[in-house]
């Protein structure tokens, strides 16, 4: 296991030294943390692609070279460009909100109590069900197994026939899977697991690490809080699905892109790490290719509405360079290796035609998304019981009741990037919902055993949301001191 662990270090150190390349004016701890978990896993992706160019290239047994090379080369590139720059005149870094106050020294105790509870939790699911729940190993896992024993007939398997394994499916996670096992020399369950499991709190560290950078530390615990109090997070990176790899990459995309819209320079390189961390999320699920193209003309129309289309243009132009490594080899995968995607291959446009003409598909639809919206923080659907309402503790319903009770703040340097972030998400619902009004699958089957997922996959954005409009508890007044009175002072008689 200590040469798995290598390979993990490697990961986040080359995404580590990217982040810090392209967003040198972070600073302070909250940036440290920032970088430890955003580059954390932008780096497992880079790994993975890397892994996908070796098995193209006829390199079928992945070296550990490859890494300690991107690993060097980054290294160099960090080393010389900060030399450069304090030989000039820096930028103005970013300023790290907040201070330590005894609400958040308490909120940081609470948080911790959470993280271990979780952390033991997911210990007990590993126990009870190493391999994970359905998906993983029918599906990530699995298609693992058959990239790391197919050796130099590898391809052979896309073409196997076994559609129920959904081989149309991204590769992100089954080649960090499979990486993982080239370090270890063998298969081991535990990697896939040990990957989820850095995937779940990966996405705790980061929800907590952005909110303390652009808010303060109190907004960080308290968002950190409600994503481990999410039954279903726990349930879901347990379970070794790739939902919560794609979760992470969502929310670093929204992220970076707040990040871009607070610096005072609106530097390119957050632009850059932005579309890489878009672009992976094409490469982790197919859900990730509807998400790119929606953050992409998110990006564009928010920076026509606030400056000029040259700015626009621009922009758009340094997410699309950081995005386009990974999107070719997306869609080399797609046209080469893929084969067509079930709810693709029933679509013609009778098929199309009526089901968009049907209002009875709406409705349903419709009354599935309120039902999930409320309940799907709590856990899995029983199939055999069907969607019901269950709402728990946690759910969008305390996030609106605290942002009631807290007030909303929007200040001038987070207004567009609140703007482009729900934007983005407003689009990712009306997304799923027509893939559901368009699906040749069993509707009511279709809606249960995925929908809970998909609003899972928005979960931590939704929150980094709701905490990038509240108000701090800090700003809130002071109550008056016990036995203070109210007694006007006498006034001065004029002389």
């Amino acid at each position: 296991m200590i040469l798995f662990i290598t390979s993990l270090l490697i990961s986040l150190a080359i995404g580590i030294l990217l982040t810090s390349l392209f967003c040198p004016s972070l600073k302070g701890g909250a940036a440290l943390v920032f970088r430890l978990f955003a580059g954390g896993g932008i780096g497992i992706g880079i790994t993975s692609c890397l892994y996908f160019i070796c098995l193209l290239t006829g390199l079928t047994r992945y070296s550990p070279v490859f890494d300690f090379g991107v690993c060097l080369l980054l290294g160099i590139l960090c080393f010389i460009f900060f030399r450069r720059r304090s030989a000039v005149c820096a930028p103005q870094p970013l300023p790290e909100t907040g201070k330590r106050s005894r609400l958040t020294i308490l909120l940081a105790g609470i948080f911790s109590v959470e993280l271990i509870t979780s952390v033991v939790s997911y210990i007990l699911a590993f126990l009870k069900e190493p391999h994970g729940k359905w998906d993983a190993w029918l599906i990530w896992n699995m298609h693992a197994r058959f990239l790391f024993r197919g050796g130099d007939q590898w391809r052979d398997a896309f073409a196997s026939g076994l559609d129920w394994s959904h081989w149309d499916y991204p590769l992100l996670l089954p080649l960090s899977i499979a990486r993982g096992w080239q370090y270890l020399g063998g298969e081991s369950v535990s990697v896939p697991a040990v990957m989820a499991f850095v995937f779940t709190f990966m996405t705790v560290g980061l929800l907590l690490s952005a909110l303390s950078l652009l808010r303060d530390r109190t907004q960080g615990f308290l968002a950190a809080m409600i994503l481990l109090g999410t039954p279903f997070f726990i349930v879901m990176g347990a379970a070794q699905f790739a939902d919560v790899p794609l979760a992470f990459f969502i929310l670093a995309t929204v992220v970076l892109l707040s990040l871009h819209w607070r610096s005072s320079e609106n530097q390119t390189g957050t632009l850059i790490l932005a579309g890489l961390a878009a672009g992976l999320c094409a490469w982790t699920k197919n859900e990730g290719l509807l998400f790119f193209l929606i953050v992409a003309a998110t990006l564009f129309c928010t920076t026509v509405y606030t400056a000029k289309w040259k700015s626009a243009l621009k922009n758009t132009a340094a997410f699309m360079a950081g995005a386009l490594p990974v999107l070719l080899m997306v869609a080399y995968f797609k046209t080469q290796l893929s084969p067509v995607n079930d709810l693709m291959a029933g679509l013609n446009p009778a098929a199309i035609t009526a089901r968009l003409t049907d209002l009875g598909r709406y409705a349903e639809i419709a009354k599935a998304f309120f039902i999930t919206g409320i309940s799907f923080t709590q856990g899995l659907i029983d199939i055999r019981v069907g969607m019901h309402l269950n709402p728990g503790a946690v759910s969008v319903l305390l996030l609106m009741v605290y942002l009631f009770l807290a007030g909303v703040r929007i200040d001038r340097t987070r207004r567009v990037g609140i703007i482009q972030s729900a934007a983005v998400l407003g689009l990712m619902l009306t997304g799923y919902f027509f893939v559901y009004v368009l699906t040749p699958l069993d509707l009511g089957y279709h809606i249960v055993t995925s929908l809970n997922r998909l609003f899972l996959q928005l979960w931590p954005c939704i929150i980094f949301l709701f905490f990038m409009m509240a108000d701090s508890p800090e700003n809130a007044p002071a109550p008056p001191e016990t036995g203070s009175t109210s007694r006007p002072k006498k006034m001065k008689e004029p002389q």
